[in-house]
Parts: C-alpha cells; sequence; structure tokens
C-alpha cells in the first residue's frame, strides 16, 4: 500500500469520525480541556490535512467540499435533540479547515522540495 492509498484512507476516516462526533450522540464526544472553539478548529485543520496531503493537486475542491460539508453537519444537529447548530461554530470549524489545507499544502511542498533535492 502507497503513502498516497494510506493518506486517502485516514483522509475519509476523519470525516467520518466528525460526522460521528457532530452528529451522533452526544456521549460520544471526546473530553479534553480544551475551550470547545480550539477543539473544532483543531478536529477540522486534521481533517483539511489530510485531505490536502492525500490529494494535493485538489486543494479548491477539497475546501469547497469539505466546506459544504461542515454547513450540512451542522444543519444536521437540528434534526437531534439536545443539539444545536450555530453559525459561529460552522465558521470556526471552515477557519480550521482553510489552516489544515494550508499546512498540508506547505508539507506536500516541502516533500517535493527535498524529494526533488535528493
Amino acid at each position: 500500500m502507497t503513502l498516497q492509498t494510506i493518506l486517502r484512507v485516514l483522509a475519509w476516516a476523519s470525516i467520518l469520525a466528525i460526522v460521528v462526533v457532530t452528529d451522533g450522540p452526544i456521549g460520544l464526544r471526546p473530553v479534553t480541556h480544551l475551550s470547545p472553539n480550539i477543539e473544532r478548529a483543531a478536529a477540522l485543520a486534521f481533517v483539511g490535512g489530510l485531505f490536502a496531503l492525500a490529494y494535493p493537486n485538489r486543494l479548491v475542491v477539497i475546501f469547497i467540499a469539505l466546506g459544504l460539508a461542515i454547513g450540512i453537519f451542522e444543519l444536521a444537529q437540528v434534526l437531534f435533540s439536545g443539539r444545536h447548530a450555530r453559525l459561529h461554530d460552522a465558521v470556526v470549524k471552515v477557519v480550521g479547515l482553510a489552516a489544515g489545507i494550508a499546512a498540508g499544502h506547505v508539507a506536500n511542498r516541502l516533500r517535493a522540495r527535498f524529494h526533488d533535492a535528493a
């Protein structure tokens, strides 16, 4: 299995985990001592980074598709009692997503630079 394949599997698994944590039972949410905004941004930065590493030539498509998915996940919370959809939460997640995609892009560029130099 190639590194690219592993990254793609991890990227899709990470978005599945986000769906479960966002729209699943509240008891499935991990408990940390960080602020909810930091948790949200960090989780989506991780997802964005994985997708950027897995699909380096599709960064704009990744941002649009995952940004839309974030909006859908937030709206889906309205269907579940005890949950709430908030624009602020979605914005924090999209900012984290963008940061992760940018970090993944930088990592890809550095990897290519070092690979070409070797």
